[in-house]
């Protein structure tokens, strides 16, 4: 039944960030090939890096390739979706567009970042990690911002992590409310509520345009 439930929530995550990678990549108008390419490293960046650090090599993503597939047929539907709507976006304005666009982008950016967050943990609890809650949730902040770090980098802007909204912030909050939570309530719940909190914590601080403080110099 677990096993089941992280197939469906891994497969939810992949699908929410290859979308989110795929707008990227149409926004910057790179070819198809580009944006597939955008969609995969947001899509399985993250669980690269994480098994790198957790000395998972190759990755397992690497050793099966599912989840590849998975995010390459998200992007492809992705693209077939704005290619058939787009007479009926002619008729509406570039603001609205944009809008759009953006919206679809944070809503598959959060919800990614929530279920991988949790898959990240609990990597590091099944290495047997499970009392070092500083690498646990270390390592769920890098399996939900590692591919969306590798995809800005890939469009040639500054990580979206490092300048703007509550976006990693968001991942070690639930993160460690996970780790918390774990010992004492059911597991489903608890990822129910690590989910959640990233989640709303994200769409938030862009809905309400909150920042971490800059330095002015």
């Amino acid at each position: 039944m677990i096993s089941t439930i992280y197939e469906f929530l891994e497969i939810i995550g992949t699908v929410a960030f290859a979308v989110s990678g795929t707008v990227v990549g149409m926004n910057h108008r790179l070819d198809i090939f580009g944006i597939v390419s955008m969609a995969v490293v947001t899509a399985v960046g993250g669980g690269i890096i994480r098994d790198l650090f957790i000395g998972v090599i190759p990755p397992s993503t690497l050793q099966s390739p599912f989840y590849i597939i998975v995010s390459i047929i998200a992007s492809v539907l992705t693209m077939i979706i704005a290619v058939a709507t787009k007479k009926r976006r002619a008729s509406l304005s570039r603001l609205k567009i944009t809008q759009f666009y953006n919206f679809v982008l944070i809503l598959s950016d959060a919800i990614g970042l929530g279920i991988f967050t949790i898959v990240g943990i609990d990597s590091g609890i099944a290495k047997g990690y499970e009392h070092n809650l500083f690498l646990i949730v270390f390592l769920g902040v890098v399996t939900g911002v590692g591919g969306g770090m590798i995809r800005d980098l890939f469009a040639n802007q500054v990580p979206m992590i490092f300048r703007e909204n509550i976006y990693a912030v968001s991942c070690i909050i639930g993160g460690v409310i996970y780790a918390l939570l774990l010992p004492y309530l059911n597991h489903y719940l608890t990822m129910l509520i690590c989910i959640i909190c990233i989640v709303t914590i994200r769409l938030v601080s862009e809905k309400q345009k909150l920042n971490l403080p800059h330095i002015e110099y």
